[in-house]
């Protein structure tokens, strides 16, 4: 979920195997002699970040504006061996979501000195855009059009993280926007399609190289860990993220424009444009740390399960302003009771996991004093309901802990 003052605002691949083709042909135009263009078919790329944007909701008004910043930074020229794709879906108004919109593919570029939006694909107006099958199909579409090297993701949309899409019990708070929205009917009963993130997961058709999730409370070890196949780092926050997003000026420039993703970055980008009244927090997370995390966890969760529902919520390390539900993951293995001996090993994986991790002085009206750059679901007596969704979490499953 991206997050606003007064309304909770509402993730490409796969090293390649494929061999840079020939030079595309010159194309300007269609006159005689000249091949018709379509798309981006023929081009091939050393890297390409794709930009997926699901705005049928309440933050497309931001989203807009990303866009336009977006093209205010480096924009590969069109025939650069780099390229910016962006899916959108957006909504026609910020309260408007029965006027059906057309799903769309562009590419980004430069020519003659301007920015272009280059449009690939269309789909149906009517798609239901926040389904699993659809995504892989965009992204797949995406592959195809611009075969590269390599590719990065950036997802901006709504996110709560691990919690289910569909948990709204009558006897505990609603939660909703688990990892994208599309809205459907009128404001406020309009029902709300969303992935959960194994979900997620499986609608990505192939490998990334990096995933950044500019949505909120994505940061957290259940998220990483679900998601240590897709990619070999994941940038995100453990907290909310205010609905102006990521710095999209500079996104690109620290994505495409050096040898190498400088992911780390991307997070200081984020970090230094929340510094002045603004709140941020965020993470670098290398993902082929995850199992070992699991591994040095799972003594300690099993020595000190009898104290887990005697922690006090009030004294653990929140990242929360809507949900309380995410605290700092290291507090809460302290909070559990963890000797330092026993968190000697945690804290050797948290070093090469979390490569990155910065977060303002306060957060949404709580002061940060301690920050792993993680966070994880803290199960209470208030949660009886989501405690049990959250035991068949892949996170859990390795580690027990909550059984």
């Amino acid at each position: 979920m991206k997050f606003r003052w007064t309304v909770i605002a509402a993730l490409i691949l796969a090293l390649a195997s494929c061999v840079k083709g020939p030079a595309p042909f010159d194309d300007y135009g269609s006159g005689e002699g000249r091949p018709e263009r379509k798309g981006t078919s023929g081009l091939r790329f050393d890297s390409v970040m794709i930009l997926y944007s699901e705005g049928y909701n309440n933050l497309i008004d931001y989203l807009d504006t990303n866009f336009d910043q977006l093209e205010e930074g480096y924009v590969p020229a069109r025939y650069d061996n780099k390229a910016i794709v962006v899916y959108s879906h957006a909504a026609n108004g910020r309260y408007d979501w029965v006027t059906d919109t057309e799903p769309v593919v562009f590419r980004l570029y430069t020519q003659y000195g301007k920015v272009v939006r280059d449009t690939v694909f269309t789909y149906p107006a009517e798609t239901v855009t926040v389904e699993p099958d659809f995504m892989n199909r965009v992204l797949g579409d995406s592959r195809d059009k611009c075969p590269s090297q390599s590719y990065g993701l950036v997802y901006t949309s709504h996110g709560t993280g691990w919690i289910p899409k569909d948990y709204n019990k009558s006897n505990e708070l609603s939660v909703s926007k688990s990892v994208g929205a599309e809205y459907d009917g009128q404001y406020p009963s309009q029902t709300i399609y969303q992935l959960d993130i194994d979900e997620f997961g499986r609608a990505l058709p192939y490998r990334f190289d990096y995933i950044v999730m500019d949505a909120c409370l994505m940061g957290g070890v259940e998220v990483v860990y679900e998601w240590r196949d897709l990619c070999d780092y994941i940038v995100a926050s453990p907290g909310e993220v205010l609905a102006e997003g990521f710095d999209y000026v500079n996104l690109a420039h620290r994505l495409l424009e050096g040898d190498s993703p400088d992911l780390a970055g991307v997070c200081q980008d984020y970090y230094e444009m929340n510094l002045d009244g603004g709140d941020a927090t965020v993470g670098l997370y290398d993902c082929s740390k995850i199992e070992a995390l699991a591994q040095a966890c799972a003594p300690i969760f099993e020595a000190h399960r009898d104290n887990l529902f005697n922690i006090k919520v009030s004294e653990v390390q929140s990242f929360n302003y809507s949900y309380d539900y995410h605290f700092d993951f290291r507090d809460i293995l302290v909070k559990l009771g963890a000797t330092e001996e026993e968190l000697g090993p945690v804290d050797a994986v948290l070093a090469e996991l979390v490569l990155y991790k910065k977060a303002t002085d306060t957060f949404l009206n709580n002061d940060i004093i301690t920050y792993s750059g993680l966070s994880m679901f803290l199960p209470t007596n208030r949660w009886k309901s989501l405690n049990q969704r959250y035991k068949s979490t892949s996170w859990n499953l390795a580690t027990g802990f909550v059984k």
